[in-house]
């Protein structure tokens, strides 16, 4: 059984779908505390408490715009502040609208890529010192297939935020990796979440059938390879993009 005992970790877009399941993942394996950050304060709230009633380890949630430097700066001092440390970043945080190469504007463009690609920066520059501190230290980027064969039904901009969330990533891991920070970005296939149900039941069902197991994953299996990623069983992994689709990208 993979554990991360003691450790603390930080889950952006924390409050439902692959966040929740990643942050309820990391519980389980024997996370002494967890932050749950998202945009909408009262879907935050709701899913911290209902994880820490469930399993007995205090979830801290922060209200967090991942676009704001400002906030970002908050949530990681609020982490330090409960727990005394930081361990752990998973880079979730996203919007994926469904807007038409035709209704696409500069102002939805930069707005998905501040939330999709800034937001993780900010993020990422947040945690490094005390993770750098530490000498130890895991990131998680999620990116999506989109970043190697464009968007798909969603606005332009996310596809082309997912492809810079690599390159950040693999930059994170060449120049940290002496200070025992590894970095790795993971690319879901189809997953049973309310981002993939809200595209409609048409593509749910086209994207079901295409997979190679004909199924989306759950958002639990997403979350074990993020945790398999942030444990010590990955200790010589970095720099690494981890395809975890079903087999959707072979068809």
């Amino acid at each position: 059984m993979i554990t991360i005992d003691g450790k603390v970790a930080i889950v952006t877009g924390g409050a439902k779908g692959l966040g929740r399941a990643t942050a309820e993942r990391l519980i389980q394996a024997g996370s002494s505390g967890v932050v749950v950050a998202d945009v909408c304060a009262e879907e935050v709230r709701k899913a911290a408490g209902e994880i820490t009633n469930t399993y007995g380890v205090e979830v801290l949630p922060c209200c967090t715009d991942v676009s704001d430097q400002t906030q970002v700066e908050a949530m990681a001092k609020a982490a330090l502040d409960k727990f005394g440390r930081i361990d752990i970043l998973v880079n979730n945080a996203s919007i994926c609208p469904v807007v038409s190469w035709e209704d696409a504007t500069l102002e939805n463009w930069n707005k998905i890529l501040s939330v999709n690609l800034t937001g993780m920066y900010l993020c990422t520059r947040a945690v490094i010192p005390h993770l750098k501190s530490r000498g130890n230290g895991r990131i998680v980027y999620v990116s999506s297939p989109s970043a190697y064969i464009g968007s798909v039904v969603a606005h332009v901009a996310y596809g082309v935020s997912k492809a810079g969330i690599i390159a950040l990533m693999k930059f994170v891991a060449k120049n940290f990796a002496g200070d025992g920070i590894l970095a790795n970005a993971i690319l879901p296939g189809p997953m049973d979440t309310p981002m993939g149900h809200s595209f409609g039941e048409e593509l749910w069902k086209a994207w079901e059938q295409k997979a190679p197991l004909k199924r989306h994953a759950s958002a639990s299996e997403i979350a074990d390879s993020i945790l398999f990623l942030v444990s010590d069983q990955s200790s010589y992994i970095t720099g690494h993009v981890l395809w975890v689709d079903g087999g959707y990208s072979l068809t």
